[in-house]
C-alpha cells in the first residue's frame, strides 16, 4: 500500500474512533451528569460559564465571547440575560469607552459551577469503581495523553477532509 493511502487510512480511522468515542462520552454526560439544579451540562449555559470560569483571567465582550463560542451575538445577548438575572454573570462596562461591555463569572456562578464539578466527579468516582486497579491505571495514561494530544486539536478547517 502507497504511504498516501495508507496515512489517509489513518486519519480517516482515527477520526471514526474519534467521533464514537466524542458521541459516547456525549450520552455519558447527558446520562450521568444531571446537576441538583436547573443548569443542565449539555447546555450552551454551562458552556458559557465553564468557558467564562476558564478563562477568568481574561475579561472578554460580547462579541469575542460569542465567537468562542461559535454562536450569535444575538444568541449569546439573550443567554447573558438569563445568567445575569439568574446572579451567575455580570455585564462590566468599559470606563474608557461605555458602549464596550465584558461578560465576567460572579462569585456566585464560579460557586455554582465547583458545585457541578464536585457532583459530576462523584458521578464519575461512583462510575469507576467497575474497574480493576490495573484498567483505572490504563484509562489514567490514556486519558493524560489524550488531553495533551487534544491541545493540537483543531476543528476549523478551510475545507473538510475528503473520504
Amino acid at each position: 500500500m502507497n504511504p498516501g493511502k495508507k496515512n489517509s487510512n489513518l486519519l480517516k480511522n482515527t477520526g471514526i474512533h474519534f467521533l464514537e468515542f466524542a458521541l459516547g462520552f456525549l450520552s455519558l454526560a447527558k446520562c450521568h451528569y444531571q446537576p441538583s439544579h436547573d443548569m443542565k451540562v449539555n447546555s450552551l449555559p454551562f458552556f458559557a460559564l465553564i468557558a467564562l470560569d476558564s478563562w477568568a483571567d481574561q475579561d472578554y465582550t460580547m462579541s469575542e465571547l460569542a465567537d468562542k463560542l461559535s454562536i450569535t451575538k444575538q444568541q449569546l445577548s439573550h443567554m447573558i440575560k438569563v445568567l445575569e438575572e439568574r446572579g451567575l454573570v455580570e455585564r462590566i462596562h468599559d470606563t474608557a469607552n461605555r458602549r464596550r461591555v465584558y461578560i465576567r463569572i460572579c462569585d456566585s456562578g464560579r460557586e455554582m459551577m465547583n458545585q457541578m464539578k464536585q457532583e459530576m466527579l462523584s458521578s464519575t468516582l461512583f462510575g469507576l469503581r467497575a474497574y480493576t486497579p490495573e484498567e483505572l491505571a490504563s484509562m489514567d495514561e490514556c486519558l493524560c495523553r489524550l488531553m495533551e494530544l487534544m491541545k493540537k486539536f483543531n476543528c476549523e478547517t478551510d475545507e473538510p477532509v475528503k473520504n
